[in-house]
């Protein structure tokens, strides 16, 4: 099989030669470190240096090529592209890990996170002010203005080189604009005091992720991620009667549109799910279920038992204990259990339950990554 034809059949709960592989985000360092170069997409140094150098252009068109590089050297079945925005403001140095972009500036902390900071900070708005600008904000319904061909430049040059070197890989696109975890601070007393004006706000985020996905669709993508985060250990943020009021229709929407144009979607979130699973993954009519996550209690082989007929199973290897302090050998066995417990009429596609984080070993990545290729006879 074609990586696509594995990915494809795994949404069809066909039998594929292997289980697809993908990782959706790998971040620095272990990005340069799966290339041998500076990642154009995650090295932020190199990143800020070649933008302020004023080679925005040719920055992305390495980044695509970088993409579709990792995807190769790693042996991944699919690769996430995405509209890389539009040039903006060149950076400038202020010192080390420190960049001054247009009225910000970025700190890169030692953790690897980036701290961004206005330079002349506008007052904080009162809870009131912001309330109310949310609330206009929901009402107006202005026409978004059409994508420009440098948005998608990324996506573009990584198509034309999967064509060109006739590499087959599936393409993803996340457009996750439903948001629950991260709902600005006023919106959450909505859900009882305001929920008409909670729900023209979730019309407008759920119209800006169908824009982006019918677009990445026409452009070639073959899976369309949707959602938004949930959810912690302790369960949803929400309870389950205002997921299936406030959330459910705007992934339902969403996944109508994607089914309409041919093209299987997911639904995503990480955290305990279990008791809003059923609206999650059955009201919403997605076809797939990404970033599960094994610290949370997601159990790979109680969702396959229990929805295995119907939903393909995106991810299960677990970044906060196993992959981040666990030893090689703990990698590699947790692998073959990931493996093991998703098989069984397609239906699973091994990836980790969110992304490679900062804090996950390298070695401990590509034992992961060495045992998949050892479990498939790929080594």
């Amino acid at each position: 099989m074609t990586s696509l034809e594995r990915v494809r059949a795994a949404f069809e709960h066909r039998e594929p030669d292997r289980t697809p592989f993908f990782e959706k985000l790998i971040k620095w360092p272990i990005s340069d470190l799966v290339l041998g170069r500076p990642n154009a997409g995650q090295n932020w140094e190199y990143r800020m240096q070649r933008l302020a150098d004023g080679d925005w252009r040719g920055l992305m068109l390495q980044e695509a090529r970088d993409l579709v590089d990792t995807a190769e050297v790693l042996g991944m079945d699919l690769v996430r592209l995405y509209p890389n925005g539009l040039e903006g403001p060149k950076p400038e140095r202020l010192g080390e890990g420190v960049w001054r972009v247009g009225d910000h500036v970025h700190t890169r902390l030692p953790s690897g996170w980036i701290r961004t900071e206005a330079v002349n900070p506008s007052p904080p708005a009162s809870e009131a002010e912001e309330e109310e600008w949310w609330v206009r904000w929901g009402e107006e319904q202005p026409e978004e203005a059409p994508y420009q061909e440098d948005e998608w430049l990324v996506f573009r040059e990584a198509k034309r080189v999967i064509e060109e070197e006739r590499l087959d890989i599936a393409i993803f696109v996340s457009a996750y604009t439903i948001p629950v975890a991260t709902l600005p601070r006023p919106l959450w007393r909505w859900f009882r005091q305001r929920p008409e004006a909670l729900k023209r706000c979730y019309r407008r985020w759920t119209e800006s992720g169908l824009r982006l996905a019918r677009e990445a669709i026409a452009r070639g993508a073959h899976v369309v991620g949707f959602g938004g985060d949930l959810a912690c250990d302790h369960g949803p943020m929400i309870s389950p009667s205002d997921y299936s009021e406030f959330i459910a229709p705007c992934i339902r929407a969403q996944a109508d549109a994607a089914h309409a144009l041919g093209v299987p979607c997911s639904n995503a979130s990480d955290g305990n799910l279990w008791p809003v699973l059923d609206s999650f993954l059955l009201e919403t009519d997605v076809d797939g279920f990404e970033e599960i996550d094994y610290s949370a209690g997601m159990d790979l082989r109680r969702l396959k038992a229990r929805y295995g007929d119907r939903i393909c199973f995106i991810g299960n290897m677990d970044i906060r204990h196993i992959l981040t302090h666990g030893t090689v050998e703990d990698c590699r066995r947790a692998t073959v259990e990931c493996i093991e417990a998703g098989w069984g009429s397609g239906g699973h596609v091994l990836m980790s339950s969110n992304c490679i984080h900062e804090d996950v070993r390298a070695e401990n990545f590509f034992a992961y990554v060495e045992a998949y290729r050892e479990y498939f006879g790929l080594s």
